[in-house]
């Protein structure tokens, strides 16, 4: 070592490990968000809303622990990296808030990502970025293993490199439900639309009007402003037609539950359910199927929460912990035993 490494060596380094590679020679550009159905679309469908707010509901006031387990024994440990999440993610945001962002990003892009500030081996805040705004640019020597990757944020004041390192990203392994979804949810989208186009524009009942005699332009114009105004539209449903002399009126057996709009509705709001990992009887009690409502919450958190739970410890662990302590058995877990206390005695 030279002497102008003993003066340009940092005396607080944090102790982790970062794989980093000189070989660039091939380049993948990646972005997130890049969907037919945006976020903004997905949250205009009530079944959409429903799941997404119940698992990020349950999620976010989740307790998120330290703890260290040496041989048998296993012990919470006092740390502020579990006040950032559970009281204040950062300044501005509380840890509830910043937990929904997660996971509704990990949910409808596949990943969610989070800026860690750091002061040497001390973490001052944690940032839930929006996935769909995160470019990546990854790099690789050899083809297979990446070497090294560029991370660009379009945050506040426009494009901001960020280090790799200074990010905590938690990977669902999909391209999110925004993306292998967006034909369910395209339909979802055309189900509403028509039928709020059905309630405004639509004649109630349906049918045609007959006469055997010929009527002028003029009486025509006047009959169709006047049926529009008299019978168009939901408010006007169910009143009865008065014709003049010589009209006829037949209906046409043409309604929504013939069209099968509403079995149609119901079976894509299952789709959607399946989508987010939920059982339908969640969000609509007419699916109950369980006997109590611990068994219910027992199936929700081993088959929708427990996946994304894992993957948030994971990235966690992987990101907030020194190397000598993930050697020493330390590690976070959310406490999900709220989750199962449906009864005073359970």
């Amino acid at each position: 070592m030279g002497l102008f490494d003993i003066f340009n060596k940092k005396n607080d380094v944090e102790e982790r490990s970062f794989y980093t590679s000189n070989g660039q020679e091939l380049a993948i550009i990646s972005l997130l968000g890049g969907t037919k159905i945006t976020e903004e679309q997905a949250m205009k469908i009530p079944a959409v809303v429903a799941c997404l707010k119940l698992i990020e509901g349950t999620i976010s006031q989740l307790p998120t622990y330290l703890y260290q387990e040496n041989g048998q024994d296993i012990v919470k440990v006092p740390d502020n990296r579990t006040k950032l999440l559970n009281v204040e993610a950062n300044y501005f945001i509380d840890s509830q808030s910043f937990k929904r962002q997660v996971v509704k990003d990990y949910l409808f892009y596949g990943k969610s990502i989070i800026y860690v500030e750091r002061k040497g081996n001390s973490i001052v805040s944690l940032n839930a970025l929006k996935a769909k705004d995160v470019l990546f640019k990854q790099y690789t020597a050899n083809g297979v293993t990446l070497s090294n990757v560029e991370v660009t944020y379009n945050g506040l004041a426009g494009n901001v490199p960020l280090n790799y390192e200074d990010l905590i990203i938690i990977d669902s392994g999909n391209e999110g439900i925004l993306k292998h979804g967006a034909d369910i949810l395209e339909l979802a989208l055309e189900q509403n639309t028509y039928s709020k186009n059905l309630l405004q524009n639509g004649a109630l009942p349906i049918g045609v009007i007959t006469t055997m005699n010929k009527i002028s332009e003029t009486a025509m114009k006047r009959l169709k402003t006047g049926w529009q105004s008299l019978y168009s539209g939901s408010k006007n449903a169910g009143k009865t037609v008065i014709l003049e002399e010589g009209l006829e009126y037949k209906p046409i057996a043409l309604n929504p539950e013939q069209m099968q709009l509403v079995s149609s509705k119901k079976i894509t709001t299952s789709d959607i359910c399946k989508l987010f990992g939920i059982d339908e009887s969640l969000i609509n009690a007419e699916f109950n199927k369980y006997s109590a409502n611990s068994q219910q919450n027992l199936a929700y958190l081993q088959y929708t929460l427990a996946p994304i739970i894992t993957a948030i410890e994971s990235a966690l662990d992987k990101s907030l912990l020194l190397e000598s302590e993930k050697n020493n058995g330390y590690y976070f877990r959310f406490d999900t035993s709220e989750i199962l206390r449906s009864t005073e005695k359970e």
